[in-house]
């Protein structure tokens, strides 16, 4: 018997089982990449999940801050409300006037009551649109009331204003 040809065969084998242990080793390495490949998939869900969790978050903090601004601005109103009274200071002429009480040294004005109904403070300017009369013309949806009259001097807080009848 050939010693050296049983060392080669033995070193053959010993080759092939290196390489069946490759191709072992392989395949598990396939797996291997194949599970890593699903947790990969899995992460960027995962990733993907979470940027659109952030985005909604985003959206719904941003729905908040305008929730409480638009608070924030009915409880101004309602403060704000509050310093008027609505009052006739000429016949067929209904406006919100500034109560003395509340004027907090602000000079009388009147406001339009339609405006102030859809919770706008717009002023009334008194307007000559022909000779002989005077109108009020509202600054902010541009509304005129007619008072009926040449002059009507300047305006006058609630608690001062005569109503008309």
């Amino acid at each position: 018997m050939d010693f050296s040809a049983i060392g080669a065969a033995v070193t053959s084998l010993r080759l092939a089982g290196d390489i069946a242990k490759g191709l072992i080793s392989l395949n598990t390495m396939a797996e291997v990449q194949a599970k890593a490949i699903e947790l990969n998939e899995k992460i960027i869900d995962a990733q993907h999940r979470i940027f659109e969790a952030n985005a909604a978050q985003s959206e719904l903090v941003e729905r908040v801050r305008k929730l409480e601004g638009e608070i924030a601005r009915m409880k101004d109103w309602e403060a704000e409300k509050r310093r008027y009274q609505l009052v006739v200071p000429f016949t067929g002429c209904t406006v919100y006037a500034l109560k003395a009480s509340m004027s907090n040294g602000e000079a009388a004005h009147y406001l339009c009551a339609n405006c102030f109904q859809g919770g706008k403070r717009s002023f009334l300017q008194v307007m000559r649109p022909k000779p002989g009369y005077l109108h009020f013309v509202c600054a902010g949806c541009n509304s005129q009331m007619d008072t009926r009259l040449n002059e009507i001097g300047p305006a006058k807080y609630a608690e001062d204003v005569k109503t008309w009848r």
